[in-house]
């Protein structure tokens, strides 16, 4: 293997016109990479496979690099074996199937049950003039999963009441249907009986007309209000969360999954493209695990005596 990475390293000072300093980083790489094989039993080039590199990507893992690091050496690698096939020294690229993501993906922050219902009665409770349309726009987003710019933009003429249905334009005008429960319809409904009707009725030749969500003036509201809105409910009632319009799409999505929705489902209320963009929500509550554990383990509860014991 020593030629040919020698060979590799010349094409990248002469043809690549790579930095010293980069040079210098792709020989160590490819050195580690070949002692790592020597201390394995010294596989030979043409029989280096995936299973190997796996191997070396489990070894780079254990010494706790960091994951910047780690994908730096398997881009090392990658570089490294393309242009091995293109020389024809092999015809298998082992790191055809790697894959490795550098950044370390965060779990979406939710609400537990408690909390949601704790932020919504505290709503419910608020003597703000608009306290009506605060408590629907709770309620519709942890309905839906909308995200807040749709809910702003939301017109009455897309909420189907009777059948309890909204139509939502989501990114790239992309259009989606998403049932609505009771609660959250009725929340709606009262909003519009005892404030909509009246700031429309106030501006009688409003060009926002049509839009549900207005703020005092009669203008749709906007993201920020949104959040201005949802933070003063919980600071206001002591509530020791952190809140924020997308904290709510993350919760619906959490909770469909976590009862029992399937992924196509919710990846389809959601608006997502991409089936991995939904993916992120496959995390589950520990209240969740455990009960799972208890309901499905065959020894996870005491059993206890008969009375033949």
């Amino acid at each position: 293997m020593d030629a040919k990475v020698s060979a590799f390293i010349r094409y990248l000072l002469n043809e690549r016109r790579y930095s010293d300093l980069t040079i210098q980083a792709y020989q160590r790489d490819l050195n580690e990479f070949e002692g790592f094989l020597l201390s394995s039993g010294g596989v030979s080039f043409n029989e280096i496979a995936y299973q190997d590199v796996r191997l070396y990507l489990a070894f780079l893992t254990e010494k706790e690099l960091s994951r910047t690091t780690i994908a730096r050496k398997l881009s090392t690698l990658r570089s490294f074996f393309k242009y091995a096939v293109q020389q024809q020294w092999t015809e298998i690229n082992p790191m055809e199937l790697i894959q490795y993501n550098s950044k370390k993906q965060r779990l979406p922050d939710f609400f537990y049950e408690s909390e949601i219902n704790s932020i919504i009665e505290a709503a419910k409770r608020d003597d703000h003039p608009s306290a009506t349309r605060n408590v629907a726009i709770l309620e519709l987003l942890y309905a839906t999963g909308m995200r807040v710019s749709e809910c702003c933009q939301l017109k009455v003429s897309q909420v189907d009441f009777n059948i309890q249905m909204i139509r939502v334009i989501g990114k790239g005008n992309k259009e989606r249907i998403i049932p609505v429960g009771d609660q959250a319809i009725a929340a709606v409904l009262d909003y519009q009986k005892n404030l909509r009707d009246q700031l429309i009725a106030n501006i009688p030749n409003s060009p926002y007309r049509d839009f549900l969500f207005l703020s005092d003036k009669g203008k749709p509201l906007t993201a920020a209000q949104v959040r201005t809105i949802l933070n003063r409910i919980v600071d206001q009632h002591g509530l020791n969360l952190k809140i924020h319009p997308h904290k709510l799409r993350h919760t619906f999505a959490t909770h469909l999954l976590n009862n029992g929705a399937d992924m196509r489902s919710v990846q389809e209320l959601l608006g997502h493209v991409d089936l991995s963009s939904t993916q992120i929500y496959t995390h589950v509550t520990k209240d969740k695990l455990r009960q799972t554990y208890l309901q499905v383990h065959p020894r996870a509860k005491r059993q206890t005596k008969t009375e033949e014991d």
